[in-house]
């Protein structure tokens, strides 16, 4: 009795064993020289990381701006003084541009400021070329790169205007306010 048991006890370990196969198809050869052509099929997982990279040359003019006033400078004799009737005033730039290109690898944007020096009272706007706009908080969106086309770059060039009339003692260039470029995603 102990030997049927164990035989027993023996088939049914072997029947409960399982037996892993990795077969999608299968099929059976039947002739003498037969055989089946199996596909094998690979694809490819682009497991390279691409950190984003923020990359921006920033070009600018001189940044000189001249007032001229134009009138008559009457002398009074009384009071040792000149007036000036029929003034007209105006500003005329040298180099008053300021260019952004985008060599990112994502899009970013670019925020033209300008904040006057303590005491000046001139004020500064910027206008944009290459059919660019500033979104309500004053930024300008550039496209990122694309790749092996260097002189495609998006860019956007910024040009100052100067709003005011300066001191007239201020014969010399003297600096009167900061731009600042400001670059994000």
């Amino acid at each position: 009795m102990k030997k049927l048991f164990t035989i027993l006890l023996a088939v049914a370990m072997l029947a409960s064993m399982s037996v892993t196969a990795f077969a999608a198809d299968n099929d059976t050869v039947t002739t003498d020289s037969g055989s089946k052509e199996i596909s094998v099929n690979a694809k490819y997982v682009d497991g390279v990381s691409t950190p984003e990279v923020i990359s921006a040359d920033i070009e600018w003019g001189a940044m000189e701006f001249t007032y001229s006033v134009g009138g008559v400078k009457v002398w009074d004799a009384q009071n040792h003084q000149y007036t000036v009737t029929d003034a007209t005033g105006g500003w005329s730039e040298n180099g008053n541009t300021v260019k952004v290109t985008n060599h990112s690898n994502v899009d970013v944007k670019a925020t033209f400021t300008y904040a006057p020096e303590s005491g000046n009272t001139l004020t500064g706007a910027f206008t944009y070329d290459n059919s660019k706009t500033a979104d309500s908080t004053g930024a300008v969106s550039l496209a990122k790169g694309v790749e092996g086309q260097v002189n495609a770059a998006d860019y956007v060039t910024a040009t100052l205007k100067l709003s005011g009339t300066p001191s007239d003692t201020m014969t010399d260039f003297t600096k009167v306010g900061t731009i600042t470029v400001k670059i994000t995603k």
